[in-house]
């Protein structure tokens, strides 16, 4: 009997390795950072969406009176009154040839309704097409499997023709002979091409 044979141990020893609390302190010392860091960037944003604000509330307002012919509001705070880069002169209404405008619309309509019909066609066609494409390609399909047929035909003629014994011309009356040439002419003109 051998007695070197060692066994391990019933139960293998469980290492855990524990981080240290002065990591845990540095971790958390890190996120509470990047929380004040991301709650003052919010406090950032919501400062300018509200500036932001101001300044279209102000805007609307002068655009709202500029339509009702009053005084236009001056702006109170950081942002002062200025003059529209794009203000049109009082003395020309906005749409002073309405008919023009409606007929403009109206060849705008035109054209989205002809653009409309012409789009309709062209998807008609590329149906047509498609289905041309499609039927032809069953076409060749079915012109290929008749050639495949009509191969296997003539192999099985062939072979007929080959395995049939030859009668000698001596043998054969006339009028067998007279009736066979016909075919026989054709059987060798197939052979030929071949």
């Amino acid at each position: 009997m051998n007695t070197s044979i060692t066994f391990p141990p019933a139960a293998p020893a469980l290492k855990l390795v524990r981080s240290s609390s002065e990591k845990w302190a540095a971790t958390l010392a890190e996120e509470r950072r990047r929380l004040q860091e991301d709650h003052e960037a919010l406090r950032e944003r919501e400062a300018n969406l509200r500036d932001y604000e101001t300044r279209l509330r102000v805007l609307q307002a002068e655009i709202e009176a500029t339509r009702q012919g009053a005084p236009a509001p001056t702006a109170v705070g950081p942002i002062a009154s200025t003059a529209h880069p794009f203000r049109r002169p009082s003395s020309c209404a906005p749409f002073a040839d309405e008919t023009a405008l409606a007929a403009a619309w109206e060849k705008l309509h035109r054209a989205r309704e002809l653009l409309e019909v012409e789009q309709g066609h062209v998807r008609d066609e590329r149906g047509m097409i498609r289905d041309q494409r499609e039927a032809k390609k069953a076409q060749e399909e079915a012109w290929a499997q008749r050639e495949a047929r009509l191969a296997e035909r003539e192999a099985l003629m062939a072979e007929a023709m080959a395995a049939q014994p030859v009668a000698s011309e001596h043998t054969l009356s006339a009028v067998t002979r007279l009736t066979r040439a016909p075919f026989e002419m054709a059987w060798s003109a197939i052979r030929g091409k071949k």
